[in-house]
């Protein structure tokens, strides 16, 4: 299950790509994506990712 907070302010391709990579490296977890600072960031329990991009494309991720 993944909830998306704020949608209308995130990039459709920026989400489908945050999803499958997630899909990829995390099965079966749910997550809430919300924009950040020029980034998407990802949460669930107390673990933080921030996907960053160069427009549609995924240029790093920092876990917190």
């Amino acid at each position: 299950m993944i909830t998306i907070n704020h949608s209308e302010q995130l990039d459709p391709v920026q989400l489908m790509l945050v999803q499958e990579d997630m899909a990829l490296k995390h099965p079966n977890l749910h997550y809430t994506m919300s924009p950040g600072n020029d980034c998407i960031w990802v949460y669930w329990g107390n673990m933080n990712l921030y996907y960053i991009f160069n427009g549609t494309k995924i240029v790093g991720i920092q876990v917190d």
